[in-house]
């Protein structure tokens, strides 16, 4: 490992071998992203899968997942000071820059989905206040900017400190920090219904389409909040096991397996309670027999469905609800990468459970907007089928770079550890030195 210094003198490790080779991968896949986008915007959205009846794919199922998972991480991180306790306190900072990661990739994700993003000023010179789209744009330009004052504020006094220039101009002093933590105090009170609003708009796009049946429903935004709590405590614990194997960032173990019991509770409440609210009164009313309603929401209609409740849902809870369990580190890391896997294909679920069905069923249904081959009909539709294609996975992937990106340098540039704690500079894998 190599050392440079800051003009302050302190001395700060560089990228080793390994840190060099993730940084690689990640330049690579933004650049084949950019790529992608590049061919998708010249040739337009008949790249992708999506067509008339299928008209959000892979773009908006990844949005819900990473709105979701900023959401979950900022409540993680604010509730706390907002009740004035210091537990949780070594994963707020590293919570806040992972939602702030997520909120970005997020945002990025609406570009390529819109088609024509040189549009992207309509929002503000005119907006239509009638649609959800224009309050989630908002809401989500509002939480990017929340995060990214939250995590300068929960970092500025040890930035001034270290004699870095992201202080900017900030100093170091007892006074100043006994400021910070009252403005942490409102910060968290504005960040909390900030990000429950984030979800809940989120879930207002689909519950207000009366045209698709399996998404008009009052629950889906309280599902959307308690998703969102699932997949973004699981992102957490996911990516502060990783910072403790690979950086200097060190987890206290006692916190980690205290956060592992809350992800089975949101688990329960989530995967359990919820599925049953939403899925009984229907299965009631479509068949009225014991048997039947028990089959209809105890057994999936899709190959999502089951990935959702029992790959990412069933099974971490189980091995979270063990107490000799969910005090290993393998254990947490396990059940918080399976929880935002499960909530990955409930949101996978969701978008094609809204678009399996045309609201035309009757022939010859709806333009697929493409050309008629004279061997079948090939440009119309009665059902919705997608399936993305490279330009899509590309472009996804290549924005999902840039977070990891985000990530990982501020792992680096940022003392997410905290005052007086070990800073968490990316290093080698493995390396375990401390400052």
């Amino acid at each position: 490992m190599t050392t440079r210094s800051e003009p302050s003198g302190i001395a700060v490790p560089s990228y080793g071998g390994k840190g060099k080779l993730w940084l690689g991968l990640l330049g690579a896949l933004i650049v084949a992203g950019l790529a992608a986008w590049g061919y998708q915007l010249t040739t337009g959205l008949v790249t992708t899968g999506m067509r008339n009846v299928f008209s959000w794919g892979l773009y908006i199922m990844m949005f819900v997942l990473f709105v979701g998972l900023s959401a979950g991480g900022l409540i993680i991180s604010s509730a706390p000071k907002f009740f004035h306790s210091h537990r949780y306190e070594g994963f707020a900072r590293l919570g806040v820059l992972v939602s702030l990661a997520c909120i970005t990739v997020a945002g990025l994700l609406i570009l390529p989905d819109i088609g024509r993003p040189e549009r992207l000023y309509q929002f503000f010179t005119s907006p239509d206040f009638r649609s959800p789209m224009v309050w989630d744009f908002g809401i989500v330009m509002l939480y990017g900017l929340l995060n990214l004052w939250y995590l300068w504020l929960l970092t500025r006094r040890d930035l001034a400190a270290r004699g870095s220039a992201l202080a900017l101009g900030v100093e170091d002093t007892d006074a100043g920090r006994e400021r910070d933590r009252r403005l942490m105090f409102w910060t968290a009170a504005l960040a909390l219904p900030t990000a429950v609003a984030l979800h809940s708009v989120t879930g207002w796009i689909f519950a207000t389409q009366i045209g698709r049946g399996d998404w008009f429903s009052p629950l889906v935004a309280p599902v959307f909040i308690a998703k969102a709590l699932v997949s973004g405590l699981g992102l957490l614990l996911v990516v502060s096991v990783l910072a403790d194997r690979f950086t200097r960032f060190r987890v206290d173990r006692e916190e980690l397996a205290s956060l592992g019991k809350v992800l089975g509770i949101f688990l329960a409440f989530h995967v359990v309670y919820l599925l049953a609210a939403e899925r009984l009164p229907h299965a009631w009313a479509d068949h009225f027999g014991f048997w039947a309603i028990t089959e209809s929401f105890l057994i999936g209609e899709s190959a999502y469905f089951w990935l959702w409740t029992v790959v990412g849902g069933a099974l971490p809870l189980g091995m979270l609800a063990i107490p000799s369990l969910r005090k290993r580190v393998s254990v947490i890391f396990t059940a918080g990468a399976l929880a935002v896997f499960g909530t990955m294909f409930e949101g996978i679920r969701l978008v094609f459970t809204g678009y399996d069905v045309a609201n035309i069923d009757a022939a010859p249904g709806i333009s697929l907007g493409g050309t008629y081959s004279g061997i079948t009909t090939d440009i119309w539709a009665t059902a919705g089928a997608y399936t993305p294609t490279v330009v899509e996975i590309l472009i996804t992937l290549g924005i999902i770079a840039f977070g990891a990106l985000v990530v990982t340098l501020g792992l680096k540039y940022v003392p997410v550890q905290g005052s007086g704690g070990q800073q968490s500079y990316v290093t080698d894998g493995g390396e375990t030195e401390n400052e």
